[in-house]
């Protein structure tokens, strides 16, 4: 009895508290109101959701899709059209959101990642690292490895750029926008509007208000030398001979071209480069395989003389020929002096170099019409062609997009195994990141 009367004491003074809060739920219009930790709710509101204190004080306001993992310093994530934004339960707004993921904070930094690149903020959310690498680890004795492109670095908890193995260089804002830093001249005593320095105007950011997006991008002067041999090339092939005309001896006159399907595809997905002098100029090399297809304006085997008819598959005389083409496949390893002219990312550059190639494989293929059936038909020979040859090229472009052109000073084919010919290529790139 004694027991159900403490029972029904307890009872009655829960409800009134459950009805005031229900009733202070209602007054302030929440659908739903859930509790994080103890003295701090989850609030729903239009379907958005925010934060509130015991006393009923809008701690976030109700503009989110989410927030949650409130910690033990009490830092609060929300997330917004699926970008993370970050709160502090005193000093309200850290960051906006902006981020894809921001870690929990260390020694005061906290990891973030912003369209799949990681950086660095500070408790007030300034940027401290910016967002730009594709890798950074634990700080360790004060130094984090970073990988940025093809450059390893190591970062300190300033943001400055330590690299021993070259200059010492650091991130530098672009647009004379500065590196965000806390100014406590411009700052309340307790830390509600931390100030942004850009240029010469100071923005403060008051976590009862809105906060305002200002573009800003972060400029990066790589340690090493980028070169742009890495890359999809295309162009129109042919051959001269030792006079610099295109006029073919008579019995090798089945090798008139046909200029516009006479067509060169290389690709380069391998490169390597190396400065020389200053940032802008350097060595580069790269590893690729090419495909030169000469096309044939044949139309007959009778038109071929009989000490190169070997070059083809056996026709008979009436075959009538739709198609007929020699490709050469090879190996290509170029070597390069570059020079480029920066703007920013934006470079113009221009190389000159030689390009030695291995042949791979080589055959003809005919295409022709015998008796209303048409068929194809290829050869697998070596054809004369130097296993070995070497050509000289140059190339220039802006960006991802360049023009290039070579020419080898050695014959297309062994000495008395064909044509005196010298191979020559112009064309387009476009450069693989």
């Amino acid at each position: 009895m004694k027991t159900l009367k403490i029972l029904m004491i307890m009872l009655s003074m829960a409800v009134p508290a459950i009805l005031a809060q229900e009733s202070s739920s209602t007054s302030e219009g929440w659908e739903r109101v859930w509790e994080m930790k103890p003295g701090y709710f989850r609030v729903l509101k239009d379907g958005h959701v925010g934060l509130i204190d015991t006393s009923g004080k809008v701690i976030i306001p109700c503009k989110y899709d989410q927030i949650f993992d409130l910690n033990d310093k009490m830092y609060v994530k929300v997330l917004k059209d699926l970008r993370m934004g970050l709160y502090h339960v005193d000093r309200g707004l850290v960051c906006p959101a902006e981020y894809d993921m921001i870690w929990d904070f260390e020694d005061g930094l906290a990891k973030v990642s912003k369209n799949r690149k990681l950086g660095f903020i500070n408790e007030y959310g300034n940027i401290v690292v910016p967002p730009i690498y594709d890798f950074i680890g634990e700080f360790d004795n004060g130094l984090a490895l970073a990988s940025l492109g093809n450059d390893d670095v190591y970062l300190d908890k300033n943001g400055k750029i330590i690299n021993p193995d070259s200059e010492q260089e650091e991130s530098i804002w672009e647009n004379e926008v500065e590196a965000v830093e806390r100014d406590s001249s411009r700052t309340d005593k307790n830390y509600n509007k931390p100030a942004v320095k850009i240029g010469p105007e100071m923005v403060e950011n008051d976590k009862d208000e809105d906060t305002k997006h200002y573009r800003y991008s972060w400029s990066y002067r790589r340690s090493g030398f980028e070169p742009h041999l890495a890359a999809f090339t295309l162009g129109i092939n042919g051959y001269l001979d030792s006079k610099w005309s295109e006029d073919l001896p008579e019995e090798y006159s089945f090798m008139n071209r046909v200029h516009e399907k006479s067509v060169e595809v290389g690709i380069y997905p391998f490169q390597q480069g190396m400065r020389l002098i200053g940032r802008n100029f350097g060595l580069s090399t790269a590893l690729g395989v090419k495909f030169n297809n000469y096309r044939f304006n044949l139309s007959n085997i009778t038109e071929v003389d009989e000490g190169s008819r070997a070059w083809f598959p056996q026709l008979s005389d009436e075959a009538r020929i739709r198609k007929s083409k020699l490709t050469n496949i090879t190996l290509a390893v170029p070597v390069a002096l570059e020079l480029q002219i920066p703007n920013n990312y934006d470079k113009f550059y221009i190389s000159a170099g030689v390009e030695g190639s291995i042949r791979l494989h080589s055959y003809t293929k005919v295409v022709f019409k015998e008796d209303r059936d048409k068929e194809k038909q290829r050869k697998t020979d070596d054809f004369g062609l130097r296993g070995f040859r070497y050509d000289c090229f140059v190339r220039a472009g802006f960006k991802d997009f360049g023009i290039y052109a070579s020419y080898s000073p050695q014959s297309l084919f062994k000495e008395g195994k064909g044509p005196e010919l010298y191979p020559y290529t112009i064309g387009v790139t476009f450069n693989l990141d």
